[in-house]
């Protein structure tokens, strides 16, 4: 009768364990992750403003390429 009962708790030790190790992993993925987007934040290679990636000329107009929907822009 017992062992039922020993058995049982090592199930659930185990599925404790497995748990554990899971979140653990996780954790470190998210830390490793966020390590990675500081680095480049202060190295000057992360996120960038889409405004100064590219210019605006709304004086200039450029003609389309054949496949395009508009003829101009």
């Amino acid at each position: 009768m017992f062992e039922h009962v020993v058995q049982g708790l090592a199930v659930l030790e185990f599925a404790f364990s497995i748990a554990l190790i899971a979140g653990a992993l996780l954790l470190l993925g998210g830390l490793v992750s966020f390590a990675v987007f500081a680095y480049k934040t202060t190295r000057g290679d992360g996120m960038k403003d889409p405004r100064e990636a590219m210019p605006e000329n709304d004086d200039e107009l450029t003609e389309g390429d054949s496949d395009d929907e508009w003829d101009y822009y």
